[in-house]
């Protein structure tokens, strides 16, 4: 029998009312459970926490942060795949989270961290210690740290017979300051990789691209084309190439002839041109080659005057020739470099005779007495003198032999050395040459007949070399210089 309308409607709202109760109680299950769960993330971390990189999901929140931070190892990466593993360990590494840190979570959000919705990342400062002369021992004994190469900044380089420029060469050595502090912040950072940039090296300080390397590149094409040289006669010095390149300095900047180095070899130029000190091959009269004594005469060339002249061509960046300055000079230069040559006066003591040659002519010659050789106080010196002086009407003071003054006057004086010894007249005597100087010799000078010593004061010009030797006989001394 089929049930009526109203009992139906009974049944159903029964189960409709089973079904709202379990309902309830699901909810009131669940709501129990998120509650429960809630309670239970107050006291831990909820999931995908992290305290400065580290993992700490479900960990008691005060254990996790109350637990130091474990040592770790850091690479230190640099230049040609150079490298340096530095565990922390070796420098008593130790660190910790300071008391007063706190891990702040919502515990209600802990489904939506659950489905990695909410993540909390939290950082504190460390509390870290270490030995920090450990560390620094430990690095210099790294490979990173150790067979540097020196940075060199581009140059440039004299190179058959032009200059170019040498690119610059980066090294590898590390500024070891910034290395200490990007290793101090990796350790403070708990960062596992220290990744060091052209910053942190000792990096050149001219490149190949700088406008100050291409001006010196400009002056330098200036510098390879000079040539200069030096009017000497008998002499082929020429500064040019790289001898001459090697000379200059660019320490500031530009072209700068290094004053030592020329003065090195302006003084190189003097040792090989100077006669003066210096003994000479001469060519006596009816004898041939001798080697007579230094004395007055001679050339000798002004140093940093002469100097002077080059900085002149080359700060004008000008080729040309030196005229060399001296400080003393002789009657002339000859072609071959000597300083003799056809003009001069030649005294034989030995032979007690002179000579005057002008331009390879004789002149004229006599007879003469020179200053008495013993004691040889007395004695005329030997060498080259120079005609210092041309004066007349002289009178002419000294010690005599006993020891008294003297005071003689003479026509003619023509001084020949530093010794107070000269040319002069000597019309009291009534012969010369011979022996003469043995038993009445001269106080020192090379007395003339008044005839000879007016023609020679008439020919001979300032500046003669007066050359003086002792052929067959040895009683003088060598004249001062």
């Amino acid at each position: 029998m089929a049930r009526n309308q109203s009992e139906e409607d009974v049944i159903t709202e029964e189960n409709s009312k089973k079904k709202s109760r379990a309902l309830t109680l699901v909810f009131l299950v669940i709501i129990a459970l998120y509650l429960i769960v809630t309670v239970i993330f107050s006291f831990i971390a909820l999931p995908n926490t992290h305290v400065n990189g580290r993992d700490i999901s479900f960990a008691s929140k005060d254990e996790a942060l109350r637990k130091p931070s474990e040592a770790f190892t850091i690479e230190i990466v640099g230049r040609d795949k150079r490298k340096a593993l530095l565990d922390l360990k070796d420098v008593d590494y130790s660190a910790s989270i300071p008391q007063t840190a706190s891990i702040d979570q919502n515990p209600l959000k802990w489904p939506l961290a659950f489905l990695n919705i909410a993540n909390d990342d939290f950082y504190f400062d460390y509390n870290v210690k270490y030995d920090e002369e450990k560390l620094e021992k430990n690095l210099k004994g790294q490979a990173l740290l150790t067979k540097v190469k020196e940075p060199v900044n581009a140059s440039l380089k004299y190179e058959n017979g032009s200059f170019k420029i040498i690119p610059e060469s980066l090294g590898n050595k590390i500024n070891y300051g910034k290395l200490i502090k990007k290793i101090k912040d990796a350790i403070y950072s708990h960062k596992q990789e220290v990744v060091l940039e052209d910053s942190d090296y000792v990096n050149p300080t001219v490149t190949n691209n700088s406008k100050e390397l291409a001006g010196l590149l400009d002056d330098g094409k200036k510098i390879e084309n000079l040539k200069i040289g030096f009017n000497f006669n008998g002499f082929d010095f020429k500064l040019q190439g790289e001898e001459f390149i090697d000379m200059f300095d660019t320490d500031k900047g530009s072209f700068e002839l290094n004053y030592d180095k020329i003065t090195k070899y302006v003084d190189k130029i003097a040792d090989e041109t100077n006669t003066y000190g210096k003994n000479r091959t001469f060519n006596a009269t009816g004898i041939g080659k001798i080697t007579v004594n230094p004395g007055v005469y001679g050339f000798v060339l002004d140093v940093p005057a002469t100097i002077d002249k080059i900085y002149e061509l080359v700060n004008a960046r000008m080729s040309g020739d030196v005229e060399p300055v001296y400080e003393r000079t002789g009657l002339k230069r000859e072609a071959d470099g000597s300083d003799l040559g056809s003009t001069y006066v030649e005294v034989d003591l030995s032979r007690q005779h002179l000579w005057y040659y002008q331009d390879g002519k004789l002149i004229l010659e006599s007879p003469i007495v020179s200053g008495l050789p013993n004691p040889s106080k007395w004695a005329t010196n030997v060498g080259v003198g120079s005609i210092l002086e041309k004066a007349s009407n002289k009178t002419l003071r000294g010690e005599g032999f006993d020891g008294s003054r003297y005071e003689t006057p003479v026509k003619y004086w023509m001084p020949i050395g530093w010794d107070g010894e000269g040319l002069h007249d000597a019309p009291w005597r009534g012969g010369f040459g011979g022996n003469i100087y043995f038993t009445d010799g001269s106080h020192g000078c090379l007395n003339l007949p008044p005839a000879i010593a007016t023609k020679l004061f008439d020919n001979v010009q300032h500046g003669t070399p007066v050359v003086v030797y002792e052929s067959s006989t040895n009683y003088s001394p060598a004249m001062s210089y």
